[in-house]
């Protein structure tokens, strides 16, 4: 996924240890939201247990703390057991999903207005990564972002929103969207190239 300077995760080595699986929807998923829709409780458990730890991954990136991750995933689930049913595609379930878990964690980054910092996330982390030491070495460098270029990084390639469901969940304008990204990619790069991490690693 590259931006507009040429950066792509890819070189960077900025992949999740355990991360979110992008708005791919397989057609077993399709089959259980379906179902869930109906009323099957059983269907509605296995979307919740398939998901429960990437988006507990992803909003601990975007927070830095533990106690406000599990916050933002039990209130992102609980919408969406309530709200499943007025869901028309089953095959954007995904990026719906996404969009519920950013806006919850949106809104607490705005209400905290605290900068995140690093050795808290890597506390917090310790416990839901087990990855490689370019994995710890990339979350941490997540980590040190400010926190709108952090939002902005995780939103397009640990959640894999596009830039206009980017737009759409944070109401920054498309600029500002490309802006942060660009911005937070080079930084990465250079905080992980200060550490001597390249593509080998």
């Amino acid at each position: 996924m590259p931006d507009s300077q040429g950066n792509n995760l890819a070189e960077l080595g900025v992949i999740p240890a355990r991360g979110m699986r992008g708005q791919l929807v397989t057609e077993d998923e399709r089959r259980l939201v379906a179902s869930a829709q109906k009323g099957d409780r059983a269907a509605l458990a296995a979307i919740v247990k398939s998901h429960e730890h990437d988006l507990y991954v992803s909003a601990l990136t975007i927070l830095g703390s533990s106690w406000d991750a599990q916050d933002a995933v039990q209130e992102t689930l609980y919408e969406v057991c309530a709200k499943l049913p007025s869901l028309r595609d089953p095959a954007k379930f995904s990026a719906w999903l996404s969009r519920i878990l950013v806006r919850k964690c949106y809104d607490r980054l705005r209400r905290r207005g605290t900068q995140l910092e690093a050795e808290d996330f890597r506390e917090a982390a310790a416990h839901a990564f087990v990855g490689t030491k370019r994995d710890d070495a990339v979350l941490q460098a997540v980590a040190s972002l400010a926190d709108e270029q952090r939002l902005a990084i995780v939103l397009r390639f640990f959640l894999d929103l596009s830039y206009s469901d980017i737009e759409a969940t944070t109401g920054w304008p498309s600029g500002t969207v490309k802006s942060r990204i660009n911005r937070g990619l080079a930084q990465l790069h250079r905080k992980l190239s200060e550490r001597g991490l390249d593509r080998d690693l």
